[in-house]
């Protein structure tokens, strides 16, 4: 047995010595291998293979089906933030492109415009390469209303095949009356263009909110797309974005070795990566945690591996109230407090908005006591007069704060009571943290002048935010 464990140690050393070999003499071409990723991610129309091939073909047939006129059909893509929508979209569009070189693609963005008149100008703008004019704000809603037709019907008059992405469809379907998506789908019966229209939404029930008479004009195909839910689906979604093209200048056996090198870093990963994957982390987020990629290689080393969780000692317990011995909280690998449960790692990843309405909860709960109600209104006090002492350059922003409100409540860090008989709204409904305690000891570290935290998130925060969040711990 001893020999057995003796054979298998000098070849996991050897191993070992092969890939520290080979990260030194490809050394050079690592360093251009990660300069061409960057490049290659950092180009917003670069989009590579989909992982999903069978939803991409399913779309472009669909696609293909309406702009040949062989039916009117539409699609609608449904899936949450980062599950790959804009990139079927894109594959489609792409591809689209080499079999009909007159396509004439149009896009849209739902909520970016105030008014039906601003998208059609938008549009319009794209058709014809020229900015038409308005009609009045005075104007009645006849007039306004033949200039759209007016302005559809030139634009799709030079085109014989026309695709329109319409992002975040659900605002499209909240404007009164459905104006522009029913001149949309009437229009293009009228003039006689090939149309195909395309839909991406993050709400599943968007379909509910359409009109029967644009129901009835058009047979929209429903498709879901899905963020990676296993970690193999993560890092063969992963692999697609960083694999090197045929075309990037590498000769053989590099590209081939570095692929199969860093998929084997990437599993080497997975026991880290399983909980941010089970709270829902967008891809995006890996792949951050993926560059520079000579960093994910030297992992694999055994001076480059970092800490397993497993052989982390234990946090150590808070020091008592009548001041007996004992440690600060130790920190996470995330950098959070330990013993967080499946809150903290969430806040490694909120913006600064996010966590002025975190703070200024703890605020109003250590002032008024854990039972006095606490409101969004009342919160959004405490942060006005946050800005009003001044030392942050951004102005009050009501809806800023409410739309941060808004995603603590998706990400179940703050809870809010509803209903009742006098159900005032979310404005006025008690709420409260469900990290305050986490938010206590962050606190706790910024005041600590020896052994703080590395990764503490408020850090990054402005010095006048720390300054009023720290005054009320004294």
């Amino acid at each position: 047995v001893g020999l057995a464990g003796g054979v298998v140690s000098m070849t996991t050393s050897a191993a070992a010595e092969t890939d520290a070999q080979w990260l030194s003499r490809n050394s050079e071409q690592i360093a251009r291998a990660d300069a061409f990723i960057g490049a290659q991610l950092a180009d917003s129309k670069q989009f590579c293979e989909h992982t999903s091939a069978s939803l991409c073909d399913e779309v472009f047939t669909v696609m293909q089906r309406s702009l040949n006129g062989s039916e009117n059909s539409s699609v609608l893509l449904l899936g949450e933030a980062g599950s790959g929508k804009t990139h079927v979209v894109e594959w489609c569009v792409r591809k689209l492109k080499d079999v009909q070189r007159s396509l004439t693609v149009l896009r849209a963005r739902g909520g970016a415009y105030a008014t039906d008149v601003e998208c059609v100008r938008h549009l319009a703008s794209q058709a014809t390469g020229q900015v038409v004019s308005a009609p009045r704000a005075n104007a009645s809603f006849e007039r306004g209303l033949e200039w759209i037709r007016g302005v559809l019907a030139e634009g799709f008059r030079h085109a014989s095949a026309v695709l329109i992405i319409l992002e975040r469809f659900e605002h499209f379907c909240s404007r009164a009356r459905q104006t522009l998506l029913y001149n949309l789908f009437d229009l293009a019966q009228e003039v006689g263009v090939r149309l195909c229209i395309v839909g991406t939404s993050e709400k599943m029930d968007v379909m509910d909110a359409l009109e029967k008479r644009i129901r009835s004009r058009f047979s929209m195909r429903h498709l879901h797309t899905f963020l990676p839910a296993t970690m193999d689906d993560l890092i063969s979604l992963l692999m697609t974005k960083l694999r090197l093209p045929p075309d990037s200048g590498f000769k053989q056996p590099f590209p081939k070795e570095l692929h199969r090198r860093l998929e084997a870093a990437l599993r080497a990963r997975s026991p880290r990566w399983q909980a941010q994957l089970e709270l829902g982390r967008p891809v995006a987020w890996f792949l951050g945690q993926c560059l520079p990629v000579a960093a994910v290689l030297r992992e694999v080393c055994p001076r480059g591996r970092p800490p397993d969780d497993s052989a982390l000692p234990p946090p150590a317990k808070r020091a008592r109230a009548d001041g007996a011995a004992g440690a600060a909280a130790a920190a996470s690998p995330a950098g959070l407090p330990g013993g967080g449960g499946a809150r903290a790692p969430l806040l490694g990843g909120l913006a600064e908005a996010e966590h002025l309405v975190m703070l200024a909860l703890l605020r109003l709960r250590q002032r008024h006591g854990r039972a006095a109600a606490v409101t969004l209104s009342a919160t959004l006090h405490e942060l006005r007069h946050l800005h009003e002492g001044g030392g942050l350059v951004a102005a009050f922003s009501p809806d800023q704060y409410c739309a941060a409100f808004d995603r603590l409540l998706q990400a179940r860090l703050v809870e809010l009571r509803r209903g009742g008989a006098a159900d005032s709204g979310t404005l006025y409904a008690p709420c409260w943290s469900l990290a305050d305690h986490l938010y206590t000891e962050l606190l706790q570290d910024l005041q600590r002048t020896s052994d703080p935290w590395l990764s503490n998130p408020l850090r990054a925060l402005p010095q006048a935010v720390q300054q009023w969040a720290m005054r009320q711990q004294r």
